[in-house]
């Protein structure tokens, strides 16, 4: 349930405070960081922690990217939409004869069926989302 408004200026600080975190509760709103889950080798140099999949609260899966020196994962067919955020460096799609690059602070949207190379350079971070989570347990999915 969403309640909109203000917050009265009679409450006192620590009310609001108690009124905020009921309302976290209530939703399960969860901070995520790259230290929630062990770190994973998807080939050398390429490695993802799986934030959110793991936080198991959602239908959306992902987590944390990082290239610990210039790699690629090459070939790769999606069975899910996913969403990847720069925070550092520069990562690079490559998918029908094309390239597409995001720098810090750019995201790359990909639709479920394609087919794509992920390119990273060495020090590149970043954050994955995909939908849904669960798109290795669908009929018809291969990995």
């Amino acid at each position: 349930m969403l309640h909109t408004g203000t917050w009265s200026s009679v409450r006192s600080a620590a009310q609001r405070r108690r009124e905020e975190d009921t309302v976290a509760v209530r939703t399960k709103v969860k901070l995520l960081t790259d230290r929630d889950v062990p770190w994973s080798e998807l080939v050398p140099g390429f490695e993802l922690t799986r934030a959110i999949t793991n936080a198991g609260s959602t239908q959306l899966g992902g987590g944390y990217m990082r290239f610990t020196e210039d790699a690629e994962f090459a070939d790769w067919t999606l069975r899910y939409d996913e969403v990847l955020f720069v925070q550092t460096g520069e990562l690079a799609i490559l998918s029908d004869g094309g390239i597409t690059v995001a720098r810090a602070g750019e995201a790359i949207l990909i639709p479920n069926g394609t087919k794509v190379t992920y390119r990273g350079r060495a020090g590149t971070v970043g954050f994955f989302v995909l939908w849904p989570f669960d798109w290795n347990k669908k009929s018809g999915a291969g990995a």
